[in-house]
């Protein structure tokens, strides 16, 4: 059963830049391309938990939901994504990743990402 997924706007307020990351080579689904930290919520999760778990999976750090965000559909998939900030160093898991970082609104509109991460984060600059 399908339980929907949950995305990550992860925010750092000292100079308006969000944390994304690079898929790793070896993923089957959008290898090499950028995204907002997230994943699928499983059962007996709502999605504040499945969230907070996968982020503690693939950036092993412990985060802060500042509110939620907006539900996206793409693929006949939902994703409720929710403004975060880091309450600890992230430390990717290298098997997910092969970069990441903070940029700038300029700086995400000429990267390439994984189903529709861009339009989540563009519509998070337009909405401050």
């Amino acid at each position: 059963m399908d339980y929907g997924s949950v995305s990550s706007i992860i925010i750092r307020n000292i100079d308006n830049k969000i944390f994304i990351a690079k898929r790793s080579k070896n993923k089957e689904f959008s290898p090499e391309l950028w995204e907002t930290v997230g994943g699928h919520i499983e059962e007996n999760e709502n999605p504040e938990q499945a969230l907070k778990r996968e982020i503690k999976e693939e950036l092993n750090c412990e985060i802060e939901i500042l509110e939620f965000f907006k539900t996206y559909h793409f693929n006949n998939r939902f994703f409720k994504t929710f403004i975060v900030k880091f309450k600890s160093k992230p430390i990717p898991n290298k098997e997910d990743f092969d970069d990441f970082g903070w940029f700038d609104e300029e700086e995400i509109n000429k990267l390439d990402f994984a189903i529709d991460c861009k339009e989540r984060i563009i519509e998070y600059f337009s909405s401050k």
